[in-house]
């Protein structure tokens, strides 16, 4: 069964766009808390997400989208009243994403999901959502790396560092940011131990190959590479 993360503030209009995707057989969860969004998103993992674009919170729909793109690249189907040519703009210039106006009819909705999530099947079918690190196969859905020695099975922070980490191979990203996304907290200090003992980990799980180093600068922040077929070792 599919699933779905509704994303909006109208309790009347949530309420009645779950029930209608629940009698189409998708599984769904419903948020009305922007805020929340992510850390729903990261526990979920939903095949898809319909994303309200002006949230009553600090932060609107397209910066949780903006954040959910760091680690995910998850169809989001936009929905808002407001009418602005930025507005679609902005919403059009988010990898895999659709733009909804409101009020919508939730046959129109419907058909749209409906198509994305058969596109994303689709897609799935001819690449496997992984990364190649080294001689490891990293499956962030599976929170598995596959090596030749057998199989490793991560928790889910560790899966979603490593994803993240793999999705911006080779360029480092500052610890503020990695704890920001991961753990969604203002304070990164608190979880900055949290951090440290992921990387620890990572760092032993991929050990078997030497052509994979995670390297952590002080200055520059952490970063994930491997050594290409002539490329000289630092």
């Amino acid at each position: 069964m599919k699933k779905i993360l509704v994303v909006e503030d109208d309790l009347n209009l949530g309420t009645a766009l779950v029930g209608f995707l629940e009698m189409q057989k998708y599984e769904v969860q419903y948020v009305s808390n922007g805020e929340e969004a992510i850390a729903e998103f990261q526990q979920f993992s939903p095949d898809l997400v319909t994303m309200d674009v002006m949230l009553n919170c600090s932060i609107d729909g397209f910066e949780i989208a903006r954040r959910i793109r760091k680690f995910s690249d998850v169809p989001i189907i936009f929905t808002t009243s407001r009418d602005g040519n930025e507005d679609y703009e902005i919403g059009f210039g988010i990898e895999n994403s659709d733009y909804v106006r409101k009020p919508y009819r939730l046959v129109e909705l419907m058909l749209r999901i409906n198509k994305m999530v058969e596109a994303e099947i689709n897609s799935s079918a001819v690449v496997d959502n992984q990364f190649r690190i080294g001689r490891f196969k990293f499956f962030p859905d599976e929170q598995s790396l596959k090596f030749d020695k057998g199989d490793i099975h991560l928790n889910h922070l560790d899966s979603v560092v490593l994803a993240l980490l793999c999705r911006n191979k080779g360029n480092f990203m500052s610890r503020e940011e990695i704890i920001k996304v991961v753990w969604q907290v203002d304070d990164t200090s608190s979880k900055e131990a949290a951090l440290y003992n992921s990387i620890s980990r990572l760092k032993k799980y991929l050990y078997n190959d030497d052509q994979v180093k995670i390297e952590n600068k002080i200055r520059l922040g952490i970063r994930i590479r491997d050594y290409e077929e002539g490329e000289e070792h630092e």
